[in-house]
């Protein structure tokens, strides 16, 4: 008997639902029936689309980066030629996006918590995810040190890998405290003192 004809409606369909329900009960608190019942598709579907569990998050972390990389470009190019000014648009959508939906935090930053330490898709996922903004806070950097804005005793991918954690970082406190300036506080605070180069 052949199999049911794959539907790239349904495929989508499962992707945003998936999306939307890890974000809010993470992977261990989202189980597949949950998806499949709200969605309305069989569950032996399910494997028309996906191999597992784990490929099927991982396709929902590779589009959420997607999505957030979209974000980041339209922010950088709204900032202008300010790469300061990009770098706080760029946590300033984690602030928007946590303060939207109660202080869940990113994402991303809540599956690494959670089966970061794991081999498999998802993690390779949140590595070329991650990698994929990086490379753009890096590049925001070294413009920064081009123009004597940031301190330069630190390469750009050192400075962007403090960046990164006390991104993280601030994103856990606004989300135990529900405090939603608390972001804001911390990375100005990284960005316009300790990223600065040292005064004369």
């Amino acid at each position: 008997m052949s199999r049911p004809r794959k539907s790239e409606h349904t495929r989508e369909a499962l992707l945003e639902l998936g999306m939307a329900m890890i974000a809010e009960h993470g992977y261990h608190g989202t189980g597949l029936k949950g998806i499949l019942d709200t969605a309305r598709v069989p569950k032996g579907s399910f494997y028309n689309y996906f191999k597992s569990k784990e490929e099927f998050v991982a396709e929902v972390i590779a589009r959420y980066c997607l999505g957030m990389k979209a974000s980041v470009d339209a922010c950088l190019e709204a900032a202008g030629d300010d790469p300061v000014e990009g770098l706080r648009c760029v946590y300033g959508l984690s602030f928007k996006a946590s303060e939207a939906h109660g202080f869940r935090g990113c994402l991303v930053g809540n599956l690494a918590a959670e089966i970061g330490d794991a081999d498999g898709p998802c993690r390779d996922a949140m590595q070329r995810g991650t990698g994929m903004f990086r490379e753009q806070v890096v590049a925001l950097i070294e413009e920064a040190q081009q123009r004597h804005l940031f301190r330069e005793d630190l390469s750009a991918r050192a400075l962007a890998d403090i960046f990164w954690s006390t991104w993280q970082g601030a994103l856990l406190g606004m989300k135990i405290g529900g405090d939603a300036e608390h972001l804001s506080r911390v990375m100005d605070a990284l960005l316009d003192r300790l990223f600065r180069p040292a005064k004369a």
